[in-house]
């Protein structure tokens, strides 16, 4: 939710004051949730030994990517 503070239109019928509604969020702002620790987590980038590169919790190094 975000608040947006209006001015008064009559001829729109607008009332002002301070509006709330809704807006997108962008992918940077969201968290992912850890499957090993169910955390909200920040998200590393590891090589594996059979070359594939996955995604790992920063809080407990486990492996997101299945």
């Amino acid at each position: 939710m975000v608040k947006r503070h209006t001015r008064p239109n009559p001829r729109q019928n607008v009332k002002g004051g301070v509006v709330e509604h809704e807006a997108a969020l962008h992918a940077s702002n969201v968290q992912l949730i850890c499957p090993d620790c169910g955390a909200p987590t920040r998200i590393g980038r590891r090589l594996l030994g059979d070359g594939r590169k996955v995604r790992i919790c920063r809080k407990c190094d486990g492996v997101v990517d299945r």
